[in-house]
């Protein structure tokens, strides 16, 4: 009885992870390899996670890195971790995912000391052969691209152009 029941259970969950959309394994797994760093150094350093992201979202941020050097500071576009929505990690903060609509990720954060319930949404495309990128993210329902681009082109006219 006991060896049947184990059966069930081990067939339970590999069902339910095998429901998971590859989009959702990847972000968990995102997750996952960000609580393993115990270093804050490592955290906050968005060149970490570049590999997740495609090849738009490394262009804003090199282009945010890019004037920081500028200026000889930074640009204040990308100021926090995205994927905590803040500026330090909390492995302890419960995360919940979700998935509001195909293709789509939500990642609320749990309240920790100092800082409120969060979340961030990502837009995640995924190839025939497993590989995923992540192709848009959400921050307070707005498209990070298209905000941290009007950040740096504001940016550029005031700061850098002038010179």
């Amino acid at each position: 009885m006991k060896k049947v029941f184990l059966v069930l259970l081990s067939l339970f969950f590999s069902s339910y992870v095998l429901a998971e959309s590859l989009q959702l394994q990847y972000i968990k797994g995102m997750y996952k390899e960000s609580v393993k760093f115990e270093s804050r150094e490592t955290n906050n350093n968005p060149y970490y996670y570049l590999k997740y992201f495609d090849s738009n979202i490394k262009k804003v941020y090199a282009r945010d890195n890019k004037y920081g050097e500028i200026t000889q500071g930074t640009t204040g576009c990308i100021d926090h971790g995205v994927l905590w929505q803040g500026q330090d990690l909390n492995p302890k903060a419960k995360l919940t995912f979700t998935e509001p609509m195909p293709g789509r990720v939500k990642v609320t954060i749990g309240a920790t000391k100092g800082l409120e319930k969060r979340s961030v949404a990502y837009q995640v495309k995924c190839k025939k052969d497993g590989d995923c990128r992540i192709t848009e993210i959400f921050e307070r329902g707005k498209p990070f691209t298209k905000e941290v681009t009007k950040c740096l082109d504001d940016f550029y006219r005031s700061e850098i152009k002038k010179g």
